[in-house]
């Protein structure tokens, strides 16, 4: 069941195992097939029950004897953001640590074809196609060689292993939760598609990928080497897929969207001479003359984001997009754009059912602390109107229409 093609007894292994089905069947088919393995477990302590997780991993390690090793999360530090990302920053970090630790450079990792199929549609419906569809056998991750030999495998044949060889696993209770967006295509959207057909299309776009990659080898090793790029020596038939490729070094794949590639061509082919793009998660894309790049924001409470067109973005504090609650949503409309999401100015009001209000007040009253107040998302519309104060305030001309648009401070996304 194991695609040992990728492996090397000769060689030693950091394998990451969560607990579930799928990595404690992956670690015994790798002790069973004497491969030398060092375990890794994160607990972030996001679930009540994560601590079955890791006593679960710990016991099976000390019963055949394996290198077992845990970093405790905390909680709280997910209240800052996406927990999916974050928990994946914090997670290859650990990787890399123990891996360094044991002069190991490779960890194998369970994801199996469910996981792969997904994938597939998650960035369909994103319309994230630039990159790789689907999930590589082997990539590159903060200079951790990643291999996944169990990419061929349903999760159904991982789950008869474990009944089989009588393995015992915990189950994720939150893998059924569906407002989480993979649940939700795991358990609805994925039903819409057949297999074969997100496979076949799949590897036709893969296949054409690879190829565009190849050729565009030399252009990408000399951005990772200047960590720039003379715009005016760039292929224009390729520079979607060369912006790609600079985004992707520093930024969360899934949060890369095509909306947002086009918008930095589109930018960055504007007569300005220096331009600079916010981009998710405290980066952006730069511009000076003939250059581009993309740097990491500097810390500052103040912030001026505007968008010509709805795309869903990621900031520091505060992420823009389709779904979310009520009170952090407007009805958006061709016309109310370009639309600015920026930090509170001294002055501001807002047009309510309750009449004109200041927005100082309004934090006031809601008994905001001082130092959120100054960082709380601001949404004006093109004609400089405040529309959305999340969570706090909403126009009344976008009192009664259903929300298409969201914009959601962390910490009040629970």
């Amino acid at each position: 069941m194991l695609d040992e093609s990728l492996l090397d007894k000769n060689r030693k292994y950091l394998v990451g195992v969560s607990g579930g089905v799928d990595s404690m069947a992956l670690l015994d088919m790798l002790v069973k097939k004497a491969y030398n393995v060092f375990v890794v477990h994160y607990n972030y302590h996001f679930r009540e029950d994560s601590d079955l997780d890791e006593n679960l991993v710990r016991s099976y390690c000390q019963n055949h004897h394996l290198p077992f090793y845990v970093r405790q999360g905390d909680k709280k530090e997910y209240q800052k953001g996406n927990f999916e990302m974050l928990a994946r920053e914090k997670r290859y970090a650990f990787y890399k640590e123990i891996g360094d630790l044991n002069g190991i450079d490779t960890i194998i990792l369970g994801h199996h074809l469910n996981d792969h199929l997904e994938t597939i549609v998650m960035q369909l419906q994103r319309h994230n196609t630039k990159g790789y569809l689907g999930i590589k056998e082997q990539s590159y991750v903060k200079n951790m060689h990643v291999v996944r030999p169990l990419l061929k495998l349903k999760k159904q044949q991982l789950i008869d292993y474990c009944t089989k060889n009588h393995l015992e696993y915990h189950e994720d209770y939150t893998n059924y939760d569906t407002r989480y967006t993979r649940n939700h295509v795991r358990h609805i959207d994925l039903k819409k598609y057949s297999e074969q057909e997100l496979l076949e299309k799949a590897s036709k776009h893969n296949k054409q990928y690879k190829k565009q990659q190849a050729n565009l080898q030399q252009i990408y090793q000399e951005y990772d080497q200047n960590h720039f790029l003379y715009l005016d020596k760039l292929p224009t038939e390729s520079l979607d897929q060369i912006i790609y490729y600079m985004l992707k070094k520093d930024i969360y794949p899934p949060l890369i969207t095509e909306n947002l590639v086009q918008e930095i061509i589109k930018q960055i082919h504007s007569q300005k001479p220096n331009i600079e793009i916010s981009l998710p998660v405290n980066f952006v894309f730069i511009k000076k003359y003939n250059n581009i790049a993309v740097r990491k924001k500097e810390i500052d409470d103040t912030y001026y984001v505007k968008y010509e067109s709805f795309y869903k973005d990621q900031q520091l504090h505060y992420f823009l997009t389709d779904q979310g609650h009520l009170h952090d949503g407007v009805f958006l409309s061709k016309e109310d754009f370009p639309i600015v999401i920026r930090c509170f100015k001294n002055g501001d009001t807002i047009k309510t059912s309750g009449g004109t209000k200041k927005v100082s007040r309004l934090f006031i009253d809601r008994k905001i602390p001082r130092d959120e107040r100054k960082i709380w998302p601001i949404v004006e519309n093109c004609h400089g109107e405040i529309i959305l104060i999340p969570h706090i305030a909403k126009n009344i001309k976008y009192l009664y229409t259903k929300p298409n648009v969201f914009v959601i401070k962390y910490d009040t996304c629970k």
